[in-house]
C-alpha cells in the first residue's frame, strides 16, 4: 500500500478543487462534513462538485460549494462519455481532486483529466490512478472515511455533522403542508425507501403513529414522496380498519421541502435511506431502522440518533439489493414496541441537550 501523503503544500491557498460523488442522495449528504472541512481549511479554494442530477438539490445553497456539475449516468457512460468528461476536467486546470465516489471510473476520469493531486480510497483496483490514497474500511462511518481522504491533502476536520441549507421560502411551504397537524408537536414518520429490502412494513409505521398520537401533546405526520402513494394508502387502510381518525399524510414535492418538514418535527422515524440523512442534516433527532445494511457505516453518530436493527438475524449485514432468502426478515424482526420505546425515550431526553446542539459533532 502506498504511504499516506500529507502536507499543506498539497492544496494551494486558492486551489481549484474537483470533488466527485455521483451517488445517491444519502451518499452526497455524507460528504458535506468533508466539503466544510476543505472550505474552512482553504477559504480561497474554488470547489466544484460533480454529482448526479437527482442528488444535486441537497447541495443547493451550501456555502462550501462554489459550483455544482450535475451529470446524468448517460452523460458519463461509455467510452465517449469518459473522453468528454476527462477532456472537460483537463480544460478546467484543477489543482486537486477528491474522488469520494468509490468507482474505478471516477478515479480514471480524474487521472485522464490530468489533475495533479488525486485523493481517494484505494479500492476497486483503482489505487494506481490516485496520487494520495488510503485503504477502504467498510466498518467505518462513511463521514469518517471521507474526512480521512480529505486529510490526505492536509485538510483538517471541522466536525462530523451533515448539512442541508434551506431557504425561508422552503420553510414556509413546509409549514403550509402541515396546516392539518393542528399545531401539535409531532413525530415525522417516513415509511419509504428506494429498495423494498430496506422498508419496515407500512402497517407497522401506521401502528406506531397511532400509539404516538395517544401520547399527551404528541402527534404523528406521515411523510411520503411523490412516488410513494401506495405506502400512504396502506397506512390509511390500517387506520380505517382500526376505526381511527384518518392520519395526517403529507407529500413534499421535492427533497428540500421534505427537509423543511423534518426540521419542524420533534423527531423523525425513517428507514436507512436518503431521508434518514436528510433528517440528520437538518439536526432533528431520529430513530432509524436498519435492515440489511451495516449500522456503523451509515448511522449518524451521537445520542440524538438511535439505531434499531435485528440483532439476532444471522444473515445481516449484507449489501445485496435483494434478499437472498426471499424474505424481509431483518426488517420484520423489528417490533413496534421497541421503536415506540426508542422514540418516547428520545423525546424524553430532548431537554438534556442545549437547543441547536449537534451531538454528532466530536
Amino acid at each position: 500500500m502506498a504511504t499516506e501523503r500529507r502536507g499543506h503544500a498539497d492544496l494551494p491557498e486558492t486551489a481549484r478543487v474537483l470533488v466527485i460523488e455521483t451517488g445517491l442522495l444519502g451518499e452526497l449528504l455524507v460528504i458535506t462534513p468533508a466539503l466544510r472541512a476543505i472550505k474552512r481549511f482553504r477559504p480561497g479554494a474554488e470547489i466544484t462538485v460533480m454529482v448526479s442530477p437527482g442528488s444535486a438539490p441537497v447541495l443547493v445553497s451550501n456555502p462550501h460549494v462554489d459550483r455544482l456539475l450535475p451529470l446524468s449516468k448517460g452523460e458519463r457512460a461509455g467510452f465517449l462519455g469518459l473522453v468528454r468528461l476527462s477532456s472537460w476536467i483537463r480544460a478546467q486546470h484543477f489543482d486537486a481532486a477528491f474522488v469520494f465516489h468509490t468507482s474505478f471510473r471516477s478515479a480514471l476520469a480524474a487521472f485522464l483529466g490530468a489533475v495533479p493531486a488525486r485523493a481517494g480510497l484505494s479500492c476497486e483496483g483503482r489505487g494506481f490512478l490516485l496520487t494520495h490514497k488510503t485503504p477502504r474500511d467498510r466498518s467505518a462511518y462513511e463521514v469518517d472515511e471521507h474526512l480521512r481522504v480529505a486529510g490526505l491533502l492536509g485538510v483538517v476536520p471541522h466536525g462530523r455533522s451533515l448539512e442541508l441549507c434551506l431557504t425561508d421560502e422552503e420553510r414556509s411551504e413546509a409549514a403550509g403542508l402541515l396546516r392539518n397537524a393542528a399545531g401539535r408537536p409531532f413525530v415525522g414518520l417516513h415509511p419509504g425507501a428506494s429498495r423494498e429490502i430496506r422498508r419496515w412494513p407500512a402497517e407497522r409505521f401506521a401502528e406506531l403513529g397511532a400509539r404516538l398520537v395517544g401520547e399527551p401533546e404528541m402527534g404523528a405526520v406521515y411523510v411520503v414522496g411523490p412516488g410513494e402513494r401506495d405506502l400512504a394508502d396502506r397506512v390509511e387502510h390500517w387506520y380505517s380498519r382500526a376505526r381511527l381518525d384518518r392520519p395526517v399524510v403529507v407529500s413534499p414535492r421535492n427533497v428540500r421541502i421534505l427537509a423543511a418538514v423534518f426540521e419542524l418535527a420533534s423527531a423523525v422515524v425513517a428507514n436507512n435511506t436518503g431521508p434518514m440523512h436528510v433528517a440528520a442534516a437538518v439536526g432533528v433527532p431520529g430513530v432509524f431502522l436498519h435492515g440489511p445494511t451495516p449500522v456503523a457505516r451509515w448511522q449518524p453518530p451521537g445520542d440524538r440518533y438511535v439505531p434499531i436493527f435485528a440483532r439476532d438475524v444471522t444473515c445481516r449485514p449484507c449489501d445485496s439489493p435483494r434478499c437472498a432468502a426471499r424474505s424481509l426478515l431483518c426488517m420484520e424482526a423489528i417490533t413496534v414496541d421497541e421503536v415506540f420505546e426508542a422514540v418516547t425515550e428520545l423525546l424524553g431526553n430532548r431537554g438534556r441537550s442545549e437547543p441547536g446542539s449537534r451531538a454528532g459533532e466530536r
